[in-house]
């Protein structure tokens, strides 16, 4: 017989993961051991594991080895356990700070004195002198008295680094991801996340880690690279010859001296954030080490590493610094941390900070002389141009133990300033690295001077892995001499894609604008059309957007026609007028850029341009100070701000500045599927596909590998097959099925099943998206088509019509929020004239006013019979153990109802029925009349209930004394679990052995005295119900 058990997520997932655990070296403990070991449900430690790690350590003091002394210990254990008080970040900040580094305690010495010595949590040269345990179903107790439960922890000398929530095959894996961050929130168990180091969702086809506080878009899959080492590994721990995703994970991370390494070496704390390594950066820095070490074949210690922007490129330098640091094979390394622009200077400084690595910032040539030859200096941060006078001065610091990290190595440093780097340190080893890919002319140079390239992670791998998201190409080119007609025919062009009332409005609008537009016709075109694509667009969504602007009076006048519009709050970062950038500044152009800092600037900031900047970029990445930023050349690299998800152009860009400017939008976001390009100014040739890409001149990407820049941008081409697609796949959801088309009740009937609703709702989702992409964009708009488009814009209104009718026949609630926003602002800015309403919210059976206004909205009585039913399902879930007789009489009446239903379709008669159950539900009918002994006692019916419903299945006549008997039986059970349930009882696995013993007497006394003949597992059935309701009212 098929045992449908196996896709149950205990054996699919989890009960595999400990089997493989087990086989990697972790001893199972049993929950009930664990428990003993943690003493309360509230604690998390097992610190008689953690004492017996501590008392095998000792120091040596005149050479005389002494076992720490007990209160040393008992202090450690205490200070391993870091309050809450200042949050979750802070206490797991020390934590990981004590994991790492341990600690100093202070000792008494056998000659009177005191000295203090190191204590190690963790041995991490010697992973087999550690303890490793893993344990399941681990309750932790929560502030309110209730408990959560992880599936999976894992404790290392009794510390829990790994938290894992399983999931069966069937189940998203996003849903363990939801389970774990709710669990650190406050109201929850954040204190067993302080602890953490990787916290996994799996099932067995697709795992994703995080760190605790990483947030739900960041958890990430890991792709092994060491292939043979992993596959051997999994042969080895398979529990059944076969090997899964979740097997291969498991292995990649939780194998004990790799996870050793990901939490020593890989987890860091960003700006108080903490964040674990991705594959890329851990292979990435494995493939560097053994260059540094010249242990692989390429006979230099030097390279290059590209790994894309948004891929986390900085925080790799961080951890290969850490890992350096960390190397006894380098003494006393020292690091030169170079750029070429001074934001990207302090940039690269602050980003180190942020990780508790504190550079020393090189601010003149003779300052870096001095710190150079400060030999106590570890980091240093410098301009590549302060070279220039270090080499004139004529030093040389032949230190080989000092390492050079040259970011955005394809720029200047590949010139005369690299030679005047290495006149200086010539004996330094030379990191490059660089975000962009290399024009195939720079490669034989940059490999010449830097070495051969070490790591790659290009972009459309670091897409296919939802590190950043695609970036989209729309292309709005505004000629510089546009006048006249041609703003009206341009007008026309944008409003095509809106409603006719959004037309008009727009219309409107714009004959109010035009008179203000008259003296600089195209930089207010450019601005109108930014304003609303922006408010239509992105503002709904909670995202924002740069501008890059093509000199700064420019950037001036294109921030001051927005914010005329109003309902845009824009900023402007540009330097001052006495910056030579390269511009030809007529006298008015310099008084423009002057009276902008007067004006904007010095009130609240005097001088002090950077703090302008500073929080400028704060607004605008975390505040609601900023909604757009408006920039020249100033922050269009190295500026990382997730919730930027346009970028608009209206100057010239080429190569490498065009890709990193582009990238300021590929950051991953909540409710951000695309980074979106408005290119004003005409960038590309021609940009309709990828393909066109790989071979235009005029943006510089024809100097470029097609396999490096593949998919860096996709045009409308690109999307609209997405969106056809989309199309044709959410229509598959009917085809081949048979239903009335002409009716609501038809279109409901096919997402009856389930799975089909599911289905439905995710591919809703994807085309709403698609199609929320392609309405504000022109070109998308146009290569789809005004009919096709049309058509796109009366399904998704039907549809959604239809998603509505289902949440609210069905009693669900689908968590879109992500995307409502998006939706809502789709459907009322180019398909309806009225306001859409997406949400519906699960109203109760025992709300006759909610329930009224819901079901009036359903059009047919079958789906209203549907909402009745949903409704009683949900609410009979909350008594089947307090009520055992209510749930089991009101279910067999729903069940026998529906089956009636499918087989007659009698609409008439299923809601006739429902409305009549429904009635009978709330007014608390059953047909049954309990003994007189429990009728005013509401725990005993409960027990009554499990006892009655197993029993009445075997006796077919129940006489009115045996029904009485389990009357005063229930009452004994009652007293029985009464006496024993004492705090935290649910959770002693020895009270509850006991309890069940009792309760397992009772019942064979009364079967006997009775002459009752019950099956073995029937009485088994009886003891599982009688303890479940016991665990739910008690």
């Amino acid at each position: 017989m098929f045992d449908r058990t196996i896709f149950d997520e205990r054996p699919e997932s989890q009960n595999r993961a400990i089997k493989v655990l087990e086989k990697l070296g972790y001893q199972y403990i049993p929950r009930s051991q664990a428990e003993i070991l943690r003493g309360r449900l509230s604690n998390v430690l097992f610190p008689e594991v953690l004492r017996e790690f501590l008392q095998r350590q000792s120091f040596v003091y005149r050479g005389k080895r002494t076992p720490f002394s007990g209160r040393s210990i008992g202090k450690a254990i205490n200070d391993i356990d870091a309050p809450l008080v200042s949050g979750l970040m802070s206490a797991s900040r020390t934590i990981y700070d004590l994991l790492v580094s341990g600690n100093s305690y202070e000792e008494e010495l056998f000659d009177g004195g005191r000295q203090s010595f190191d204590l190690k949590f963790i041995d991490w040269e010697q992973p087999a002198n550690n303890i490793w345990h893993v344990t399941d179903e681990f309750s932790v107790e929560r502030p309110n008295g209730k408990y959560a439960r992880p599936d999976i922890v894992l404790h290392i000398n009794g510390i829990p680094l790994v938290v894992i929530e399983c999931k069966k095959s069937s189940v998203d894996v996003e849903q363990g991801v939801a389970q774990n961050v709710r669990n650190w929130q406050p109201g929850y168990i954040p204190q067993l996340f302080k602890f953490s180091q990787i916290v996994m969702a799996m099932n067995p086809n697709i795992v994703k880690y995080g760190t605790c506080g990483t947030l739900s878009e960041y958890f990430s899959v890991w792709r092994e690279r060491d292939y043979q080492w992993q596959q051997e590994k999994c042969r080895n721990v398979s529990p059944d010859g076969l090997v899964n995703e979740q097997d291969r994970t498991i292995v990649s991370l939780l194998c004990r001296e790799r996870l050793l390494e990901l939490i020593r070496f890989f987890a860091l704390y960003d700006n108080n954030v903490k964040k674990i390594g991705r594959y890329q950066q851990f292979f990435g820095i494995q493939a560097a080490m053994k260059r540094i070490k010249g242990e692989d074949d390429k006979n230099t210690k030097s390279g290059v590493i590209w790994h894309t922007q948004g891929s986390g490129k900085s925080l790799t330098m961080v951890m290969l610094v850490k890992k350096i640091l960390a190397d006894p094979d380098f003494k006393n390394p020292r690091f030169v941390l170079v750029n070429d622009r001074i934001n990207l200077d302090k940039q690269l400084r602050d980003n180190f900070a942020k990780t508790q690595l504190n550079p020393i910032r090189a601010k003149t040539g003779k300052g870096l002389i001095d710190l150079l030859n400060d030999k106590s200096v570890t980091i240093i941060t410098t301009l590549v141009h302060k070279f220039d006078k270090a080499a004139k001065s004529r030093i040389k610091i032949k230190d080989g133990n000092i390492f050079l990290l040259v970011d955005e190595s394809h720029r200047s440093q590949y010139g005369q300033l690299h030679n005047l780097m290495i006149d200086v340190l010539p004996n330094a080893i030379k990191i490059g690295f660089t975000g962009t890919p290399l024009l195939k002319k720079d490669k034989f140079n940059t490999y010449k001077r830097f070495g051969p390239l070490i790591d790659s992670y290009p972009i459309n791998r670091a897409v296919e892995d939802g590190v950043i998201v695609p970036l989209v190409y729309e292309g709005r080119i505004i000629p510089q001499d546009v006048a006249g007609e041609k703003i009206d025919d341009y007008l026309k062009y944008i409003i095509a894609p809106l409603n006719p009332e959004r037309q008009e409005d727009m219309k409107r609008k714009w004959s109010r604008f035009l008179p203000l537009a008259q003296t600089r016709q195209r930089i207010d075109m450019v601005a109108f059309d930014i304003h609303e694509h922006f408010t239509s667009y992105a503002k709904p969504k909670g995202l924002k957007a740069m501008v890059a602007a093509s000199s700064r009076p420019a950037a001036i006048d294109l921030h001051k026609s927005i914010k005329k519009l109003g309902g845009v709050k824009t900023a402007v970062v540009i330097s001052p007028e006495n910056i030579n950038e390269g511009e030809e500044l007529t006298g008015e152009n310099r008084k423009k850029i002057k009276d902008f800092f007067k004006e904007e600037v010095e009130p609240l900031h005097g001088c002090n341009h950077e703090e302008y900047e500073d929080w400028v970029q704060n607004s605008f990445i975390g505040g609601e100070d900023v909604d757009m930023l408006i920039v020249k050349d100033m922050l269009l690299t190295g500026f990382d701000a997730p919730v930027a998800a346009v970028l608009y152009v209206d100057k010239p860009m080429k190569e490498h500045s065009l890709l990193q400017a582009i990238a300021r939008v590929n950051r991953v976001c909540p409710g951000k599927d695309f980074g979106l390009i408005v290119d004003y100014w005409g960038i590309f040739s021609r940009l309709n596909t990828a393909m066109d890409m790989y071979s235009d001149e005029k943006s510089g990407m024809d100097g470029y590998d097609q396999a490096d820049i593949e998919n860096v941008i996709l045009g409308a081409g690109d999307q609209k097959l997405r969106l056809e697609k989309s199309h044709q796949e959410l229509w598959a959801v009917f085809e081949g099925k048979d239903f009335d088309r002409n009716s609501s009740e038809g279109w409901q009937s096919v997402l009856e099943d389930v799975n089909y609703r599911k289905l439905f709702y995710e591919r809703l989702s994807i085309f709403s998206r698609l199609l929320d992409l392609a309405v504000g964009s022109y070109a998308l708009y146009s290569a789809v088509g005004y009919e096709q488009m049309q058509k796109y814009k009366q399904d998704l209104l039907q549809f959604q019509k239809l998603r509505g009718a289902i949440l609210l026949r069905y009693n669900e609630k689908v968590d879109f929020s992500r995307y409502e926003d998006g939706i809502r602002s789709l459907l009322n800015n180019f398909v309806l004239s009225e306001p859409s309403q997406i949400i519906v919210e699960p109203v109760s059976i025992h709300d006759p006013v909610g329930m009224k206004e819901q079901l009036e909205k359903l059009d047919s009585k079958a789906a209203k019979g549907d909402a009745i039913r949903t409704r009683m399902d949900r609410e009979l879930e909350t008594c089947r153990y307090d009520d055992p007789l209510l749930h089991k009489k009101f279910s067999e009446q729903l069940k026998e109802t529906l089956e009636e239903y499918r087989a007659s379709r009698n609409d008439d008669s299923y809601l006739f029925k429902m409305e009549k159950i429904a009635d009978d539900f709330k007014k608390g009918y059953t047909s049954h009349h309990y003994p007189a002994c429990i009728d005013n006692d509401s725990d005993a019916k409960a027990f009554y209930g499990s006892i009655q419903n197993i029993i009445a299945a075997e006796i077919k006549d129940i006489s009115p004394e045996i029904d009485e008997a389990m009357g005063y039986l229930a009452i004994e059970v009652k007293k029985s679990i009464a006496n024993r349930a004492k705090v935290d009882w649910r959770f002693n696995t020895a009270v509850q052995k006991d309890m069940t013993q009792v309760l397992d007497d009772l019942i064979w006394d009364f079967i006997e005295e009775h002459g009752i003949e019950l099956p073995v597992e029937k009485i088994d059935l009886i003891l599982e119900g009688l303890m479940t309701t016991a665990v739910r009212r008690y």
